[in-house]
Parts: structure tokens; C-alpha cells; sequence
């Protein structure tokens, strides 16, 4: 680095953030200060050997700095610093030979300079300027990462030979290239359409995202955010900006603005936002594992762990969703186990609270992850905190809320589970919807609890083995459940927004648990328990457990007749709206079969008319979307002809 012989560009080092030197012979430096590499054999690359524009040498960390390219003149003041400061240091080790090799280079630097001079071109118009890269363009895109100790044992050579070599190797050569003062990018509006051509072609590989990144840093704005912000930029200037390079380099970020912009793979681990997550999660890992946690709480820790769930939390909700991935999927989700059997060991309500927030946000993240949490002890162990503590509103409400996402792909929980998940849990959640405590007086309590038993019932295929149904035969009283699921059978998906909507008033800390989805919502087939995206999609919980419920006379029983013929109305209704092909329609089909099987229909006969009119409908149309249907209806109609035969 600093040897290349190109009059317009020699390769230096540029800080990207403030160091504090806390070893010795490594340096303390601001962001944007300047560095030339030196030498010599150093058996990792974790750390540069440098020197400043003050004469100091010694070590900086790679993943602060940047490798760019300044103009020869630049460098050239650079050296002339050096070599006056240090002539001004007599106690420096090895001055004289430090002082002989910078100004060899300096005299090299010298010929190339002279010559330029006598044949340099006119300034063109003005036009942009910089010489540096952005402020906060993250190292993971001008440095490769720590090494691993393997790379460590391979690479012997000198600094300056491996980064050569990287450089060569891959996009980083690319990323170097083109880290140019912003003049030799764009041209001025008097250049050919050719000139207009390579200067947007000369744009290196996830320019826009590092643009993205910057913006980010600089506004502490989230990933999405971040990126919303350099797009309105992006065509605001295409705007205002005649034709020509500076247009066509604005076209070409736009082009890739509206891809996916994503942190390059091989940039991850020493991205910012990955490096702050792995620091707060081993941190967390380290209070999970110390034996003075297992059995005693240390309360003077509470603050610096809920620091690091604090930072986990930020991180994971605002960062770029490949990051936070990337970093959960590590070792096999390790840091999701881990975290579970902190919880585990956890007294403390306020920590508890904090880890059940990190949870949901990476509930949202990743499907894999939601998995890894449902088959670990994790759903048990809010079960039980949850019936140990009936009457605190706060520490109910977070626990259902958490359990729900946990249990709202379906994923079926391991056997041992239902020990503390069985038919004395189902119970608990019902009388608490029918009676909930009188601390809660916003009444969220019933709303989250029938959120939970809608997550909870995707459990059961089978109505005959389903849990919350014999839970429910042992009921007495059942009326606010049942109106409540009438209520969203009618309403299909406001009642999803609603609870989504309790996170952000509950805490400004679990506006993260959103996950940028309320405008989602409205497209998953309003399922209240349809809070993510993942796929496979789940089963429809609330057509799920009406079905189920009229399954059996004895939970019909807990709907009143005008409760069944408000039911029956909406049945009408969807059946006489829904499309053919629509899973919808047969699944409400199977509750009006249920409801004829299992409760007094011959009392009322309520809406017969319609229903055969309906019926008559299905039986008209053609095509295989259709099929299925058909052969529903034609089942109803034979298992009850006096209603729906002449």
C-alpha cells in the first residue's frame, strides 16, 4: 500500500472511527485520519502496522480503517509531515531507518509528481468533489474481516503483500478501484453519451447499500428506514439534474436501490450492526453461563445485562434483516438456546421482560428461529410463570403475547411440553377470559388470552384429542369466549391490528415486536394469529376453531341460539361472496355442517331458504375449483335431506 506507481492515485489507510488505544504500541486516532502502511511480517491481519502525519508508529485495528486512493500530491504533503516530525523526535527507536525508507518514497513520489504538473489539463466546470468515501461507509466493505486462526496460520507474508493479494481476489479489488475522488466518477454535462456509459458502469458493487449505511449511522434511522431516505434523495437529484454521467450514475444507484439491498455475504461478520449483536449476545451468553447467576441473582449485574438486552433488541429491530439472520443462524442457533436457559434461570421480572421482547423480535426474524423456540423449554417456561402469577396484568400480558408468535406457525411442541401446556393451562386461560383480574383495566387480558388459545389450538388435528376442547366441556360458563369468536368470525382482521397495535403503548422498547407488518396484516387473510410472514402458512386459526367447536355438542352447547344464528348469518354470507377455488368457503361449509349436526337447527331453521340457494349455486358452477366444494355440499345434503332436499 503506497507503492503503486500511478501518478493520480496512490493507496493509503483512512480511519472510518474513533480509536482509543488501550495496548501498547497500538494508536489512538479520530475518524478520517490518514495512515502509510508499513512493513513487515506480521502473522495475522487483524492489525495494521502504521504511521501518521505526526511521525507516531504503531498498530491499528484493521476493521477501523479503509483502504482508499489519494491523489499524489496528497500524499506527498502526507510524507513531508512525517519526515518534520520526525527530525523534531531524537528519542525515537529506529529513526534513521524510518526516516531513510520515507524519504526514498518520497522521492519516487516526486518524479511522478514534476512531470504531471507541466501537462495538466484545465479544470473542467465545477462539479462534485470529495476525495474521501462518505462519513460511516462500514469497514465490512473496504476490509475483509478478522481472519480465522486457519487464515492466521496460511499468511506469513507482510502486510502490505496480504492485502495485496486480497485485493486481488474477489470484489475487494473492485471496491478499491473505485474509491476515487468523486470528480474522476462523474462527468460534466458536456461529456458523450460513451463518457456517460462508463461512468455508470464505473459504479462499484453495493455502492447503494453502503450509501444506505452511511445514512444509517449518521441518523441512527433503521435499515429500512435508511434506505427509504437515500431513494427519496436518489430521485429527487435525478430531478433537478440535466442528462448526461451525473444522470446516469443517479439512474444506475436507482436501478440498484430498487433491488434488494442487502449487505454482500462476504462482508457480514465485520459489518457494524453484526459485530454489535455478537457483542451483546456473548455478553448475554456470559451471564447465562456464570455459576453465580444459577444460583443467586447478583443485582448489581441487572444493569449492565439490561444494557446488552437493550442494544440486542435495537440491533436486531433496525438493522438489515440478512445481518441479524445471519448472526442468529450461527452455530446452530446456539445463541437462541442459550438465551432460552438464561430465561430459564432469570428471577428478575424487568430482565425477564427485556429477554421475552428479544424473543418476539426474533420471533419475526427468522422462521428457524421461531422453530428453535418452540421445541425448547421456553414455551413451558412461560406456562408455568404465568399461572404462578395470575393477577400481574403486565407479566400476563407479555407472556401471552410472546407464547402466541411462539405457537403461531403451529409448529407442534414436544409432548413433555403439555405437562405444564395441558388441559389445567387451557382451564386457566378460560377463566381468565370470562373473569379477568381486576388490576387489568384496560381489559387486554381477555383479548390476548383468546389470541393465545387461537396460536394454541393450531396444536390439535384431531377435535377428539384437542386439549382445549375437554377444557372447555368442563366450563360452566363460556360466554365471553364464545361471543368473542363470533366477533371475529364477523370481523375477520381488526381484531389482529388491535393487538399488534397494544405493543407499541405498552412499551416504546417492543415497537420493534412490529416488525414493520401492520400494512401486512391486512393481506394475511386477517388472521389475528397471523402476526408473520413465514411460510408454510398456517392453518386459518379462527375458521380452525369454530370448526372444532362445533365438533362436539357438548362445546356447542356453550353457543345461545341467537349466537348460532348469527353464525349461520355470516356462513350465508361468506358462501354467497367467496370465489370458487377458495379454501375459505368449504372451511366454512364444515362449521355449518357442524352446527346442523350438533345443535338444535330443527328448532329454527334458520336461513334454510338461503342456504339452499347457496347450495344450488356450488352445485351450477364448473371447473375443478369447484370440485371439493361440491362434494361438501352434496355431503350435508345427504346427511340431513329433510332440511335441504325437496
Amino acid at each position: 500500500m503506497g507503492d503503486g506507481s500511478n501518478i493520480d492515485n496512490v493507496e493509503m489507510l483512512k480511519s472510518l472511527y474513533d480509536f482509543e488505544a488501550t495496548l501498547a504500541k497500538t494508536l489512538s486516532f479520530a475518524e478520517g485520519e490518514y495512515f502509510y502502511l508499513q512493513q513487515t511480517n506480521a502473522k495475522q491481519r487483524n492489525w495494521w502496522h502504521v504511521i501518521n502525519r505526526n511521525g507516531q508508529i504503531g498498530f491499528v485495528p484493521s476493521n477501523y480503517v479503509a483502504a482508499v486512493k489519494v491523489e499524489a500530491d496528497f500524499f506527498l504533503g502526507f510524507l513531508n509531515d512525517c519526515i518534520k516530525s520526525l527530525n523534531e523526535n531524537p528519542a525515537m527507536a529506529q529513526k534513521q531507518e524510518i526516516l531513510q525508507r520515507l524519504s526514498e518514497k518520497r522521492k519516487q513520489v516526486q518524479v511522478l509528481v514534476k512531470p504531471s504538473k507541466k501537462q495538466q489539463a484545465p479544470k473542467p466546470p465545477p462539479r462534485l468533489d470529495d476525495n474521501t468515501p462518505p462519513n460511516g461507509v462500514s469497514p465490512s466493505f473496504d476490509l475483509r474481516p478478522v481472519v480465522s486462526q486457519q487464515h492466521i496460520s496460511e499468511e506469513q507474508e507482510s502486510p502490505t503483500k496480504s492485502l495485496s493479494s486480497n485485493v486481488v481476489k474477489d470484489e475487494d479489488e473492485r471496491r478499491i478501484e473505485h474509491i476515487k475522488p468523486a470528480s474522476n466518477q462523474v462527468s460534466s454535462d458536456t461529456d458523450n453519451q460513451d463518457d456517460s456509459q462508463d461512468s455508470s458502469e464505473s459504479i462499484r458493487p453495493n455502492a447503494i447499500y453502503e450509501i444506505v449505511q452511511s445514512v444509517r449511522r449518521e441518523t441512527q434511522l433503521s435499515h429500512d428506514m435508511s434506505r427509504v431516505a437515500v431513494e427519496t434523495v436518489l430521485v429527487s437529484l435525478r430531478e433537478f439534474l440535466p442528462g448526461g454521467a451525473a444522470r446516469s450514475i443517479i439512474d444506475a444507484l436507482l436501478r440498484e436501490a430498487n433491488s434488494n439491498i442487502t449487505c454482500p455475504k462476504n462482508a457480514i461478520d465485520a459489518a457494524p450492526d453484526a459485530l454489535r449483536m455478537m457483542t451483546a449476545l456473548n455478553s448475554l451468553s456470559k451471564a447465562a453461563n456464570d455459576a453465580q447467576q444459577r444460583g443467586w441473582a447478583l443485582h448489581d449485574d441487572a444493569h449492565d445485562i439490561q444494557t446488552q438486552l437493550l442494544e440486542l433488541i435495537s440491533v436486531m429491530s433496525n438493522a438489515d434483516v440478512n445481518i441479524s439472520q445471519h448472526v442468529l443462524s450461527s452455530h446452530r442457533y446456539a445463541y437462541v438456546s442459550t438465551l432460552v436457559q438464561y430465561y430459564q434461570m432469570e428471577t428478575r421480572w424487568p430482565l425477564r421482560q427485556l429477554l421475552l421482547q428479544a424473543f418476539g423480535v426474533m420471533c419475526g426474524l427468522e422462521r428457524t428461529a421461531l422453530s428453535t423456540l418452540a421445541l425448547s423449554a421456553l414455551p413451558a417456561e412461560i406456562a408455568r410463570d404465568m399461572r404462578d402469577n395470575p393477577r400481574a396484568v403486565s407479566r400476563l400480558s407479555h407472556s401471552a403475547l410472546l407464547l402466541s408468535m411462539v405457537l403461531s406457525m403451529g409448529d407442534k411442541l414436544p409432548i413433555t411440553h403439555f405437562d405444564q401446556l395441558g388441559v389445567e393451562f387451557a382451564q386457566f386461560l378460560l377463566e381468565l377470559i370470562e373473569s379477568p383480574p381486576e388490576t387489568d383495566v384496560d381489559e387486554q387480558i381477555p383479548d390476548l388470552f383468546l389470541t393465545l388459545l387461537l396460536a394454541y389450538n393450531l396444536q390439535f388435528e384431531n377435535p377428539f384429542e384437542n386439549i382445549l376442547l375437554n377444557a372447555l366441556e368442563t366450563m360452566d360458563n363460556a360466554k365471553t369466549f364464545c361471543e368473542k369468536i363470533l366477533l371475529l368470525l364477523n370481523r375477520e382482521g381488526e381484531f389482529s391490528i388491535t393487538i399488534v397495535g397494544l405493543l407499541d403503548n405498552r412499551n416504546q422498547n417492543t415497537k420493534c415486536l412490529r416488525f414493520r407488518k401492520k400494512e401486512k396484516l391486512a393481506s394475511l387473510e386477517k388472521d389475528p394469529v397471523r402476526i408473520f410472514d413465514h411460510e408454510p402458512e398456517p392453518r386459518h386459526s379462527v375458521l380452525k376453531l369454530a370448526i372444532d367447536l362445533f365438533s362436539r355438542k357438548r362445546t356447542a352447547e356453550h353457543f345461545y341460539t341467537n349466537d348460532v344464528k348469527v353464525a349461520i348469518d355470516i356462513i350465508v354470507r361468506q358462501l354467497a361472496d367467496l370465489s370458487p377455488g377458495d379454501l375459505r368457503r368449504q372451511q366454512y361449509s364444515r362449521i355449518l355442517q357442524g352446527i346442523i349436526r350438533n345443535t338444535e337447527y330443527s328448532a329454527h331453521l334458520h336461513r334454510r331458504d338461503d342456504l339452499l340457494r347457496c347450495f344450488a349455486r356450488i352445485f351450477c358452477e364448473e371447473g375443478e375449483g369447484s370440485r371439493e366444494d361440491q362434494a361438501l355440499v352434496r355431503a350435508i345434503s345427504n346427511e340431513f335431506p329433510q332440511f335441504f332436499k325437496a
